[in-house]
């Protein structure tokens, strides 16, 4: 009896030490970078068989080992940096000085939240971090594309000018467009044809933009006839664009303190498979499609941490009464083995989502098709809650720029047409309306039947409801 009941207690023993593991693994999935780098660090303050190899934000560490300072050290360190920094940074922060601006504006709450995140997803430039599209909570109904859209304007209206864009070149546009004085050939140049600009010599301009506008003549549906018909190519008007062009800010924020801005980092990049080997690896993955692409976790994202090699070997070599540090060395490992697990999970989603998201990927936002967390789940064999800790606070990066990889995952646009999202559905809606102005009255149903010829099949109520989510007016009212 005593040798099965010590038998009952080991097999308990060991399911509790499982059950804690599975834990810590799930814990470690759902950290994002900054605070599982935190962890990562104090780990190896608390694990003597743990070294931080290299960390890429501060350069390599050499197998040294992390401490804590001491409170003599870290007053010396103090000191030493006030004298480098006696000149003090005593600037506003663009954050500081756009929400003073914004707390004076009369908005409703869901604007009011929408110009806050736009707002603190500035860089110093005053660019977008994240995509603004990846700023919408889908939780709640009042966020929509279109009121997005429209707190984007908001902000560009406050101070300083051309911020809240996507780079310099838009932000130069942004200006422009806000000035009165802003010559009618500058504008052409800023929207969208900067190439006109090099070389930056008057006479050029005026020849390069002259033949620009020759050779869109000839295409096919060309519709620019009144607005390079009403432009002045003469060598006067290139030189009175190129001046005011000159006097735009291209990075207009960066007159601010930065001590308000944080930024985010991406924990997955995707880019079309170029044929090097530039990021191939343990932790990158080919997915073959359309095209080739290559999905890798972001360089440096993590500090990299390692078994001490010396501890190892003194682990191995003691006797009996060495157990602890055995202990340790087991710890370190399990600890090693969880941060595989994650980085395996995230990249193998990441992968099975690009694969599913080509679409996405091959031509931008409005291609995503019908994607849940527990399709991943199914194609990886895990359950679907591991999934959404992946998502959870991770970002991945493509030639669209940075965005939530929850952002990835939309639910379908009807039940007749399974095969495309919502998000599809909304953006070719968008383009009906745009692309027909001068039928500006389509009702519903005849915007429902254009959505079927294209392909996506909802019904009058669905397009409704999708005008709606975009802000744009019934037909009566446009």
């Amino acid at each position: 009896m005593a040798g099965l009941e010590l038998h009952q207690r080991q097999i308990q023993s060991q399911v509790q030490v499982m059950s804690q593991r599975q834990i810590q693994a799930l814990r470690i999935l759902a950290l994002n970078s900054a605070d599982l780098t935190e962890a990562i660090y104090k780990e190896a303050e608390e694990n003597p068989a743990l070294v931080i190899v290299r960390d890429g934000r501060i350069g390599r560490k050499d197998g040294t080992r992390v401490a804590v300072p001491t409170a003599r050290g870290e007053y010396a360190s103090e000191q030493f940096q006030s004298a480098l920094e006696s000149a003090a940074d005593s600037r506003t922060s663009l954050q500081q000085h756009l929400m003073s601006q914004l707390n004076m504006m009369k908005l409703s709450e869901a604007e009011q939240i929408l110009c806050e995140r736009l707002i603190y997803n500035l860089d110093a430039r005053g660019f977008h971090i994240l995509s603004p599209v990846s700023l919408l909570d889908k939780k709640d109904r009042r966020q929509t594309p279109g009121l997005l859209e429209s707190c984007i304007e908001k902000v560009r209206q406050l101070d300083p000018a051309g911020i809240c864009v996507v780079n310099m070149e838009e932000s130069l546009l942004v200006q422009a467009r806000q000035r009165e004085d802003a010559p009618p050939l500058a504008l052409f140049i800023l929207d969208g044809k900067m190439q006109l600009l090099d070389p930056p010599r008057p006479e050029k301009i005026a020849q390069k933009a002259r033949a620009y506008c020759e050779s869109q003549k000839k295409l096919f549906a060309w519709n620019g006839e009144m607005q390079c018909g009403q432009l002045d190519f003469s060598e006067e008007a290139a030189e009175k664009a190129l001046a005011f062009i000159r006097s735009l800010e291209p990075f207009p924020a960066r007159n601010f303190s930065v001590q308000e801005t944080h930024f985010v980092a991406a924990d997955v990049c995707v880019e079309e498979d170029s044929g090097s080997s530039e990021h191939s690896g343990e932790w990158s993955a080919s997915v073959s499609g359309e095209k080739r692409w290559t999905v890798f976790l972001a360089k440096d994202s993590l500090p990299q941490v390692a078994l001490s090699p010396e501890y190892a070997r003194l682990a191995q070599e003691s006797g009996s009464g060495e157990k602890p540090d055995r202990e340790q060395l087991k710890k370190a490992q399990a600890f090693l083995g969880t941060l595989n697990y994650r980085q395996s999970t995230v990249l193998r989603a990441c992968a099975e989502i690009v694969r599913i998201q080509e679409p996405f990927f091959l031509h931008g936002p409005g291609n995503l098709v019908p994607l849940r967390q527990q399709d991943i789940a199914l194609r990886l064999g895990v359950h679907g809650t591991t999934v959404s800790r992946m998502a959870c606070s991770k970002f991945l990066q493509c030639k669209w720029g940075l965005f939530s990889i929850k952002y990835f995952f939309t639910n379908a646009a009807g039940k007749k047409s399974s095969a495309v999202s919502r998000d599809r559905a909304m953006s070719e809606l968008k383009k009906i309306i745009q692309s027909h102005r001068e039928d500006s009255n389509a009702s519903d149903r005849q915007l429902s039947e254009e959505l079927a010829r294209r392909g996506i099949a909802v019904s009058r109520r669905t397009v409704a409801k999708y005008r709606n989510l975009l802000q744009i007016e019934s037909s009566y009212n446009r």
